[in-house]
């Protein structure tokens, strides 16, 4: 938050009083961003690289998610068990889909040690047999046929519903729906004119569902940026200050959008604090094993509100994913519409 000796200014020189950004010099037509009037600002010190932030007046924060120690006070400098957890109070045998722990060592040693087996790999046989535990009634009646399907699959049984299936309640929410997409076939083609196209069994979780998740976690709250503000820098050899982009929470849109939503009108008879929550959205092909073509291809989304400094390190699990693409193949009877003239 702003430190005590923050005050109102009118320049970026003098803090005397209500401060009015002044206009660039040479406008740069990025976007289509409405002017809003502009309002008094609250600037905070200058700090040891000349960079201060301009708040407005009446949107300070009242915690400030770039402080020192953020990592280790927000719980986050270890990847979160969150997940993992759930599975654990889920599962009756942890050792599921092997009926026991010696199975699980034998189907280890079988899948995770090499198609062609080393001296090593035969002394970790040796290891799991000759173990004063390994009992031979344990892994006698094993249906190996039956795990290495269930290892395998990734569709819900028959006798299952979305519900009980364990990956889609990893994260809870998931849904099945089928997706009508509007294809174009330009007037040359044998069949011009729009097609409509069915995609069965898209999966994907509700953004609101996922808004709330993110912001009800106490430790992920503290990390989001609820009050926007512009960030400038003064430089020594220069009379005029200069903005600095590099946060989504710091641009002209966002800032933009905030005023709007204070100026709305409010939800009758709802008096508490309205902030915009910014959605950054990323979909790249994952593949799921070191050898073969088995793939999936996740929406990824993240926060705007965070610090794109936090939000980019692996191990604070800030990534969230949204719905899960599928590969279409297309049908002779498309591509011959694609192709033909």
């Amino acid at each position: 938050m702003p430190p005590l000796e923050a005050g109102k200014n009118t320049d970026s020189s003098n803090l005397s009083g209500p401060l009015h950004a002044s206009p660039p010099t040479c406008p740069v037509p990025v976007m289509d961003v409405p002017l809003l009037p502009s309002r008094p600002k609250i600037k905070t010190q200058i700090n040891d690289f000349g960079l201060f932030r301009l708040y407005d007046e009446d949107s300070l924060p009242t915690n400030d998610p770039d402080t020192d120690n953020w990592l280790d006070e927000a719980g986050l400098s270890a990847p979160q068990q969150r997940n993992s957890n759930r599975l654990n109070e889920k599962a009756t045998n942890p050792f599921y889909p092997y009926p026991n722990e010696t199975s699980l060592l034998l189907g280890d040693w079988y899948w995770n040690h090499g198609h062609q087996k080393s001296q090593t790999s035969f002394k970790t046989l040796l290891d799991i047999i000759g173990h004063p535990e390994y009992h031979p009634e344990d892994v006698r009646t094993t249906n190996w046929a039956a795990i290495n399907q269930e290892l395998g699959k990734s569709n819900v049984r028959d006798n299952e519903t979305e519900e009980d299936c364990e990956w889609l309640d990893v994260d809870g929410g998931w849904k099945k729906t089928a997706v009508q997409i509007c294809t174009p076939f330009h007037r040359r083609t044998r069949h011009p004119g729009p097609k409509d196209y069915i995609i069965e069994d898209f999966h994907h979780r509700s953004l609101v569902d996922i808004i709330r998740e993110n912001i009800s976690d106490a430790s992920h709250h503290r990390l989001l940026h609820y009050e926007p503000y512009e960030l400038r820098w003064h430089p020594p050899h220069r009379d005029k200050d200069e903005r600095v982009y590099g946060e989504l929470y710091t641009s002209a849109s966002f800032l933009t959008a905030h005023r709007q939503l204070q100026d709305s009108p409010p939800e009758p008879g709802c008096n508490l604090p309205r902030r915009v929550i910014a959605l950054m959205f990323w979909s790249d092909a994952t593949h799921l094993t070191a050898f073969g073509t088995a793939k999936l291809w996740p929406l990824y989304v993240y926060m705007g509100n965070e610090s794109k400094y936090v939000r980019c390190r692996p191990s604070c699990n800030l990534c969230s994913h949204a719905a899960y693409f599928q590969t279409v193949c297309l049908p002779n009877s498309i591509q011959r519409n694609i192709t033909t003239c």
